[in-house]
């Protein structure tokens, strides 16, 4: 009686040991498969990025400079900009809105400064590089902080006044530039450009 208790228990526990193995050699075999797949897929990835980023060569580093250099704005664009903000401030002062006059010469100082920085030594009239950071440090200590100041007073009469002055500082680059045709002139309308169209204009000197 007892063996055969004995023997039943051993086939039992040989059943369990049995189903036991089994599951380890599926989780095994499962493992293997799922390894194998992430192992494909990620070789997958990795060729599909290497075709995606071909290798870096002196070739590849000439045609994304070329590309670059097709795409970058004329060095002219913040000066478009800058007439823009230019004219806009003088409405603003001369309504007295003088917040958005503080605006304006801000919008404007900063156009000024990226055109220096985009193009520091234009060559000039004279054939020989402009300092364009020594020219702009100038009016920016100059008219520019005059106008903000009286932008702060609102002082309607002296706004006036130092807006031409402003006009003249510029006028001045130009001229150094050797373009002497981009006069500008205090606008008298919204939509008109800051520059005189007039080719007999005298003003500013």
């Amino acid at each position: 009686m007892s063996a055969r208790i004995g023997l039943v228990g051993w086939k039992e526990n040989f059943d369990m040991s049995k189903a036991s193995s089994f599951r380890n050699a599926a989780l095994v075999v499962l493992g293997a498969i799922l390894g194998g797949l992430f192992v494909a897929s990620w070789e997958r990835t990795a060729a599909g990025a290497r075709q995606n980023n071909p290798p870096v060569t002196p070739a590849t580093i000439q045609a994304d400079v070329t590309r670059l250099k097709d795409i970058t704005p004329p060095f002219s664009h913040p000066m478009v900009d800058v007439a823009m903000f230019a004219a806009n401030l003088w409405f603003a002062g001369d309504r007295k809105n003088w917040p958005l006059a503080n605006y304006y010469l801000g919008e404007l100082r900063n156009r000024l400064g990226w055109e220096v920085r985009l193009n520091p030594s234009p060559k000039g009239a004279d054939g020989n590089p402009m300092d364009m950071k020594s020219i702009f440090d100038g009016i920016d200590t100059g008219s520019l902080t005059k106008l903000k100041t009286i932008i702060a007073m609102k002082d309607s009469k002296q706004f006036a006044m130092e807006y031409k002055n402003l006009l003249e500082d510029c006028y001045s680059c130009h001229k150094t530039a050797g373009r002497p045709y981009l006069r500008p002139m205090v606008p008298v309308a919204g939509p008109q450009p800051i520059l005189n169209l007039d080719p007999g204009a005298t003003w500013p000197q």
